[in-house]
């Protein structure tokens, strides 16, 4: 009766601070009101933060887009900082059933290991950008790990009508925590399995935009993060003010894909539920709920998941490699409906009762693990090798970040041509996929470091930032030194040469070249115009030998559609040059 009472009377709050003459100081800044809407999905369906793509180098990926059926001049291009690297699209078709574009992009070779934006364009003013949404690597292991964590309820475990509710932000405190260690653990990617947000119907509420706060501290990760919802994110409570469904349509807003509330006939199922390779393993997502405001209870049920979803499942395991090692993540399987040994899976992984159960040495495992929140900080390794999938008991980030650290003796933000990092690693796990991260000066670039191995370098600016995968034994203290490279003259100097002419020539959409290098290094492709002014940076990273895909949409570093000329694709290694001329026509 009381929670009825105050959400009654929070609700009258918020009309009558709607209803606030303008100018009036109805609440301070420092209040929810003054918070700002965050990126909502629009146009792109897939790959979005929570549902990204893991590639590699040179190949490609499908990219879903909600449009109207007459679009045309659909381009896309992977940012990051400074640095675009465009992205060349074929099979480009409109499918009814699904209503909704597919289209397939190609990544350029060369495109450096990173997690990158995708910015989508096309005509009509269609301008759409998905963060965090695509991670190109050199090449998929299939021996890797992942991470598996749950039940963040962000920004806090106390619910908005208890006291300090609006300004309390104890689990975004914990979950950055599990986030910085993530980052130096450098897994695969990450699955959360549900009640990432507290409560699911708090968006527009007052302004406390929980999705919102939720999206921003999600692109802290380094590596890619696959979402799943649980009761809190969807579920919505009964008793509260917002109406019935909201949870669900801010999950859909922020998180989720629109045309769930009126599925297209091609998929009628109405829950968010995908799958996605890595490796030799298959990973399969599945919504589940508990659906306590009872809204459309004809379609959703009360409990877990529904026939369509079983029916979705069923057929989606059909279609693995009997070879693969096959994985499912979920919230909480509410009502017991999953038969893992039928179903043929090596394990699942869930969350949901805040504490970790099920043994890691059983087959099939049904393991759930202890929460974030509350100051839990856990998160459990899952080793893949050789196909074979091998979870760990759950380990905790610690309550003030001891168990696993990173300390610079100078400030690591490109100044500093030499710098020591030293990683403290008081967990019971060792990660062999560990790394650190290093910003130096460009201008002082080739490097080299006296541990670990350098796997790649990106230059944005005068800031070139080196990746560095090192090994970090359990119970151990890690040291690693990076300073300007010696014996530069002994090395291979790589020869450059186009392979293949621009082409089209002219064009009108987008050009494409070949050409290589006969040793890895530093390279730069710019486009530049009759006066010789920079229009667009097509590379700047480094990049191993071999022939190279360079593609342009004839955009500027603006994104905006170049004008009728001659241009001129300049490509530059070490001291050697190489220009290609390309008339544009429209």
């Amino acid at each position: 009766m009381l929670r009825n009472a105050l959400a009654t009377a929070l609700l009258l709050l918020a009309t009558l601070l709607a209803t606030v003459p303008a100018g009036a100081s109805a609440q301070s800044t420092d209040l929810p009101g003054a918070r700002a809407i965050g990126d909502t999905l629009t146009v792109v369906m897939q790959p979005i933060l929570s549902v990204p793509t893991i590639v590699a180098d040179g190949h490609s990926f499908t990219i879903e887009a909600m449009a109207s059926s007459s679009t045309t001049g659909w381009t896309a291009t992977l940012e990051r900082g400074g640095l675009s690297y465009s992205l060349a699209l074929s099979s480009v078709s409109y499918e009814s059933s699904h209503e909704r574009w597919f289209m397939t992009a190609t990544v350029p070779s060369g495109t450096p290991e990173e997690l990158y934006d995708l910015h989508v364009q096309a005509n009509g003013g269609i301008d759409d950008v998905t963060a965090h949404s695509v991670m190109v690597e050199d090449t998929l292991s299939n021996d890797f790990y992942f991470i598996q964590i749950a039940d963040t309820h962000l920004p806090t475990h106390l619910y908005y009508y208890q006291s300090g509710a609006d300004t309390d932000t104890t689990e975004m405190d914990d979950f950055r925590a599990v986030i910085d260690d993530i980052n130096i653990i450098n897994p695969a990617f990450v699955l959360l399995t549900g009640d990432v947000i507290n409560e699911g119907e708090l968006e527009d509420f007052l302004d406390k935009r929980y999705f919102t706060r939720t999206k921003r501290i999600l692109r802290e990760l380094d590596v890619p993060i696959y979402l799943i919802a649980g009761n809190h994110d969807v579920g919505g409570w009964d008793d509260s003010p917002p109406s019935d469904g909201t949870a669900r349509r801010n999950w859909w807003k922020f998180f989720g894909w629109r045309y769930l509330n009126d599925p297209p006939p091609g998929e009628e199922i109405y829950t968010q539920n995908y799958s996605f390779d890595y490796g030799g393993a298959h990973l399969v997502g599945i919504e589940s709920y508990n659906n306590y405001d009872r809204w459309r209870r004809s379609i959703y049920g009360n409990d877990s998941f529904t026939d369509r979803q079983l029916d979705w499942l069923s057929d989606d395991l059909s279609l693995v490699n009997p070879a693969d090692a096959v994985v499912l993540f979920y919230h909480m399987d509410f009502q017991d409906q999953l038969n893992l040994g039928s179903l043929g899976v090596d394990g699942t992984l869930w969350g949901h009762i805040h504490s970790s159960s099920g043994s890691i040495g059983a087959s099939p495992f049904n393991l759930s693990t202890d929460n974030v929140c509350d100051g839990g900080r856990s998160m459990r390794l899952i080793r893949v090798e050789d196909d074979i999938v091998t979870p760990s008991d759950h380990i905790r980030a610690g309550s003030s970040g001891q168990n696993l650290a990173i300390m610079f003796d100078v400030p690591n933000d490109g100044t500093e041509t030499e710098i020591v990092a030293t990683v403290t690693n008081w967990q019971s796990e060792a990660f062999e996929y560990g790394r650190v991260k290093f910003h130096v000066p460009a201008s002082s670039m080739p490097y080299e470091v006296d541990q670990g191995t350098i796997t790649h370098s990106i230059v944005d600016g005068s800031i070139a930032t080196y990746y560095v995968n090192v090994a970090l034994p359990s119970m151990s203290v890690t040291t690693v030194t990076i300073s300007p490279g010696t014996g530069v003259a002994d090395a291979p100097l790589p020869t450059l040469a186009l392979v293949t002419p621009i082409a089209p020539n002219p064009a009108n959409s987008g050009a494409n070249l070949n050409f290589s290098i006969s040793a890895p290094g530093h390279v730069t492709a710019e486009v530049l115009d009759l006066s010789g002014r920079r229009v667009a940076t097509l590379c700047n990273s480094y990049t191993p030998a071999g022939t190279r895909l360079l593609s342009w949409n004839l955009r500027d570093t603006s994104g905006q559609l170049v004008s009728s000329g001659v241009y001129f694709v300049k490509i530059a290694i070490a001291s050697e040059v190489v220009i290609a001329r390309l008339v544009v026509l429209r």
